[in-house]
């Protein structure tokens, strides 16, 4: 299962952003893109990914995954579609066709709670 290795590498990455921060700080939710090339199982993901954290800095955060889709183009025509599998052929003029996106695996955002308590910006509205 592929997902593991991704998930540690997630993992691993959202340790070294956070060295930047305090010990205590913690990540709350970490955002990725994975295009549809990628193969990935978003529930084998979200799984690996809670192992992977523990004992980390991660630990407890939320995993959310932004599918991005498979965009092909014809290389002659310039007709772009969506795909599912891989088309080799466009289906108008039956030229070839390059990927556009879907190649993607990308660690897009990091939630992070640094552990301070911020009141300086509180209003009354806040309390």
């Amino acid at each position: 299962m592929h997902e593991m290795s991704l998930a540690m590498s997630v993992v691993d990455e959202v340790e070294r952003v956070l060295t930047g921060f305090g010990p205590q700080a913690r990540a709350v939710s970490v955002t990725l893109q994975v295009g549809g090339l990628r193969a990935v199982v978003p529930e084998a993901m979200e799984f690996c990914f809670e192992a992977a954290a523990q004992g980390t800095r991660a630990q407890g955060a939320r995993l959310d995954i932004e599918q991005v889709p498979i965009v092909v183009r014809c290389g002659h025509c310039g007709h772009d579609w969506t795909v599912e599998v891989i088309e080799f052929m466009c289906p108008a003029c039956e030229g070839p066709v390059q990927v556009l996106s879907g190649k993607e695996l990308l660690l897009r955002s990091i939630e992070v709670d640094d552990g301070h308590d911020d009141y300086s910006s509180r209003t009354e509205d806040d309390a």
